[in-house]
C-alpha cells in the first residue's frame, strides 16, 4: 500500500467519510416505537408488519483499535442525524442493497465512569426496523440467532484532530498516521489518534463481517489522500513543514490539470 493514502479496504470510500462497526439485538415492538417507524412509510404498518432490533453503533472510550475515536460530541450529533437514515447489506451505496431503517437513537451513559478524555462513558444506540416478509425471513433469522450480528456506522466528522500536533485533518492534513508511534518530547513517544470531534453528516447503518473495536468492533476507513513529509517521524519538523501539505481540493485540481495537459499532448492511453 502506498503510503501516500490512508486506506482501510473500503471499496467505496468516499471523502471524509469515517466507518465504524457496532452490534445488534432484536427487540420487541412498542406502540411508542410503532408511532415513530409510522413517520417514514407512505401506508401505516402495525406491529406485526416489522422486525425491530437494537444496533449500539458507538461510544466514547479512547482505545479504539484504529486510533480514530469518537469524543462525546460526536455521539451528540449523530444521534440527531441518524433516525430516518437506510440501512445496508453491506456498505454498496445501492438501492436494492437498502434492507432496513433507524426510526430511533438514544444515548445512554454509564454512571460515574469517565473516558480518557474525562468525559462520561456514552453509548450510542438506534432502534432500527424491516418489513417482516418472506423475502427478509432468512436475513430475520440470522439477525435472532446471533448470526449477523455486527454493524457498521457511516458518518463525516466535523473535525479529525490529530493527537500528536492538534492538526484538524478534516481542514489541512498533517504527515502523522493514526496507530504510529512519534517522539513528541526527549526521548518519550506517543501513539498517533485521530480524535472525531463532532459530526456533520451520518449516512447509513451496514452489516459487516469482521468486528476489531473491543466492544463493538470497528471497520472503518477514510476516504482521502493525504500528503506526507520527509520527517514524519519528527512532529517539530512536521509543524515547521505544515505549509508543504497539499489540501485535498488542491491535489485533486492538480491532478485533474495533468491529465488534461497528458490528453492535449495525446499520451493518455485508455486501454
Amino acid at each position: 500500500m502506498s503510503k501516500n493514502k490512508l486506506n482501510f479496504n473500503d471499496p467505496d470510500a468516499v471523502p471524509g467519510i469515517i466507518c465504524k462497526s457496532a452490534s445488534v439485538q432484536p427487540l420487541e415492538v412498542s406502540a411508542e416505537d410503532m408511532k415513530k417507524i409510522n413517520k417514514y412509510t407512505l401506508s401505516p404498518l402495525n406491529p406485526e408488519d416489522v422486525f425491530v432490533f437494537k444496533a449500539m453503533m458507538a461510544d466514547n472510550e479512547q482505545d479504539d483499535r484504529n486510533f480514530m475515536p469518537f469524543n462525546l460530541k460526536a455521539l451528540q450529533d449523530l444521534k440527531k442525524l441518524y433516525p430516518g437514515k437506510t440501512m445496508l447489506k453491506d456498505h454498496n451505496r445501492r438501492a436494492d442493497n437498502q434492507i432496513a431503517r433507524i426510526f430511533d437513537t438514544e444515548l445512554k451513559q454509564d454512571g460515574g465512569r469517565k473516558t480518557a478524555l474525562g468525559e462520561l462513558h456514552t453509548e450510542l444506540t438506534a432502534k432500527v426496523y424491516m418489513l417482516n416478509n418472506e423475502s427478509n425471513k432468512d436475513l430475520i433469522a440470522s439477525i435472532k440467532g446471533g448470526i449477523k450480528k455486527e454493524v457498521s456506522t457511516s458518518c463525516s466528522p466535523d473535525k479529525m484532530v490529530c493527537s500528536i500536533c492538534g492538526c484538524d485533518n478534516m481542514k489541512d492534513y498533517c504527515s502523522h498516521w493514526p496507530g504510529r508511534s512519534y517522539t513528541v518530547s526527549e526521548g518519550g513517544k506517543s501513539v498517533c489518534s485521530m480524535l472525531l470531534d463532532g459530526a456533520k453528516e451520518a449516512y447509513e447503518l451496514s452489516f459487516v463481517a469482521v468486528p476489531a473495536q473491543p466492544r463493538a468492533g470497528a471497520v472503518k476507513s477514510i476516504g482521502f489522500s493525504k500528503p506526507v513529509g520527509e520527517n514524519e517521524d519528527d512532529p517539530t519538523e512536521d509543524i515547521k513543514n505544515k505549509s508543504c501539505c497539499i489540501s485535498e481540493v488542491a491535489l485533486k485540481i492538480q491532478i485533474a490539470d495533468t491529465i488534461t495537459k497528458i490528453e492535449r499532448n495525446g499520451e493518455m492511453n485508455y486501454e
